[in-house]
């Protein structure tokens, strides 16, 4: 685990703070359950592809350049398999993006009731990641919860504001 960490926190962070911050949005523009599941899968799969691809790429990158400049006499501690860092990253940008959905696939609560539980859902979930990330790296865990709670919670908060003024300047009612 330790080796697929960067991947691990950056996806799993990314598509749960990504879909959040979006879900937020739809909900304050009055979208309807049924659309903000529809989109929230479609932001999920494109940030899957764009993510692990970016990974992949850039690891890629990294070894390549790493390969150009080391001494072929050095040994490097660092392994590189772009393969695997796009894989770990596909499945932990996918595990994020999901829990914020998950409630509104729930047909028996309305979206103001749905998005109260993704914020929840997706906070415990972050305070986990940063609590496991603190693990792995020996740092103190409520810390490393705190911080990325917090800093989600704003990007979601935001997602929600820029909704509800999109909601009121184009009149969306779907």
């Amino acid at each position: 685990m330790a080796g697929a960490i960067r991947e691990i926190v950056f996806g799993a962070e990314d598509g749960a703070v990504q879909n959040t911050a979006l879900i937020g949005g739809m909900v304050g523009a009055g979208l309807t359950n049924r659309v903000i599941v529809i989109v929230g899968l479609i932001n999920a799969i494109a940030g899957v592809l764009s993510m692990s691809m970016g990974t992949y790429l850039s690891s890629k990158a990294e070894r390549d350049t790493h390969l150009a400049t080391t001494d072929a006499n050095v040994s490097s501690t660092r392994t590189f398999s772009p393969g695997r860092d796009a894989a770990v990253m596909a499945v932990a940008y996918a595990g994020g993006a999901l829990v914020p959905i998950t409630p509104f696939t729930m047909g028996f609560i309305n979206p103001s009731q749905a998005i109260r539980v993704a914020m929840v859902a997706t906070g415990l979930t972050l305070f986990a990641l940063g609590a496991g990330k603190a693990i792995v790296s020996r740092q103190k865990l409520l810390r490393s919860g705190l911080e990325m709670l917090l800093l989600a919670a704003a990007a979601g908060l935001a997602g929600y504001a820029l909704g509800v003024a999109a909601g009121a300047m184009f009149g969306v009612d779907v």
